[in-house]
């Protein structure tokens, strides 16, 4: 599996910086081969560029990885609606990132799902992560990179600018240029 691929296909607008975090499904691994040892390299390598990368759930059959920059993703729970949303999930006492991604993590192994605050890890708009959960996942405005409730052409403007960023990044990987030189700092 080429991991430096996958994240440029699927994770380009965050190593960009376009987007504040990116989530990766991984197919699971032989029994005794875990992505552990890879993501500390990966820590190692790219930490000093912003970009951070952390196992929030593992089971037999798959495993999630946060791709994401910590000051951003912090920046955006700071809000004071993004902020009030969380409490509802038990996030109250995080007082920095690591605690805010140790709850994530603990969320996900509580039901085993995805839970319905994880958009906001994600940089989704509120609106439309609440709007998620009201519909249960229908009546959405516009579905792309999230399914949107609110703002559809702004949402429409940014899914576009992902999608150009994510073929650009693919192009320049296929001719030879380096994850390490794709993610800005």
């Amino acid at each position: 599996m080429d991991l430096d691929y996958i994240l440029i296909n699927y994770c380009s607008p965050t190593l960009a910086g376009l987007k504040q975090a990116s989530l990766l499904c991984l197919p699971h691994l032989d029994d005794s081969c875990t992505y552990d040892g890879v993501i500390e390299k990966y820590n190692h390598k790219y930490n000093a560029k912003g970009l951070y990368f952390r196992i929030v759930y593992a089971c037999p059959k798959r495993t999630l990885l946060y791709v994401y920059r910590p000051a951003r993703v912090w920046t955006y729970v700071q809000q004071r609606d993004i902020s009030s949303f969380l409490q509802q999930f038990g996030y109250q006492d995080c007082q920095d990132i690591s605690a805010l991604l140790d709850r994530l993590a603990a969320r996900f192994a509580e039901g085993g799902c995805f839970p319905h605050e994880s958009g906001i890890f994600l940089g989704y708009p509120l609106e439309d992560v609440c709007g998620f959960i009201a519909n249960k996942g229908s009546h959405a405005k516009l579905c792309g990179e999230w399914k949107v409730y609110g703002d559809a052409h702004t949402a429409a403007r940014t899914f576009h600018r992902y999608t150009c960023c994510r073929q650009d990044y693919l192009n320049r990987f296929a001719i030879g240029t380096t994850l390490e030189s794709l993610i800005v700092a």
